[in-house]
């Protein structure tokens, strides 16, 4: 596990511990103020995040698990042929930083060194202790159930909740708040489980590169 995540979450007593409901509070307060609802179809619905091939997303991130919880900023970056991801605590520290391609993936630790591999998900795994669907994430993100086992529609014709087996492992995500305002509706407040472990996804800024 990254000296990091040890660090930050090493005994009961660490002040990072004590901060960290505090930022699940912080998070819910996020989520609190009700979008204004529009109903579409879900295959018109559904082409349009398709032909989101470019997007930006801002905003925060918590993590839960038995032995290992943290909360911090995010952004995630998605092109045609790469997904970024950005993690740094609230004084502005990077704690991990994601350069993922179908053919390698590099990422840079909290201490700054560099590893690379060409499994996304196994190398953040092993070098931070997270557990995170990495490949599927650039999909799930927006609210495309690509190559889930099931998924379900809220009444507005949005993704509400998809489940997936992965590597033996079923991950599920429930989609709590959409943001109406934009175009189209994306995310806002998401819930992706696997067994006992958490990640509470909180969107504040979207950009998908549409003028």
């Amino acid at each position: 596990m990254s000296a990091i995540f040890s660090i930050l979450i090493p005994a009961k007593r660490s002040r990072y511990f004590i901060v960290f409901p505090l930022f699940l509070s912080l998070l819910a307060g996020c989520a609190q103020q009700a979008p204004i609802a529009t109903t579409t179809d879900w295959v018109t619905h559904e082409k349009s995040l398709e032909n989101l091939s470019r997007y930006d997303a801002k905003g925060k991130l918590g993590y839960k698990a038995p032995k290992l919880r943290f909360g911090g900023n995010m952004i995630w970056q998605t092109t045609p042929n790469s997904d970024k991801l950005l993690l740094t605590n609230f004084l502005g520290k990077t704690l991990l930083k994601l350069d993922a391609t179908p053919k390698m993936t590099t990422l840079v630790d909290y201490d700054g060194k560099q590893h690379s591999g060409a499994d996304a998900s196994g190398l953040v795994r092993e070098l931070t202790g997270i557990n995170l669907p990495i490949e599927q994430m650039r999909d799930w993100l927006i609210g495309l159930p690509t190559a889930a086992d099931t998924y379900q529609l809220n009444p507005q014709n949005r993704v509400a909740y998809l489940a997936k087996q992965v590597d033996g492992q079923t991950w599920e995500m429930d989609y709590q708040e959409y943001d109406y305002s934009i175009y189209p509706s994306l995310p806002k407040r998401m819930v992706l489980t696997q067994d006992k472990q958490q990640i509470t996804l909180i969107i504040n800024e979207w950009d998908t590169h549409k003028k």
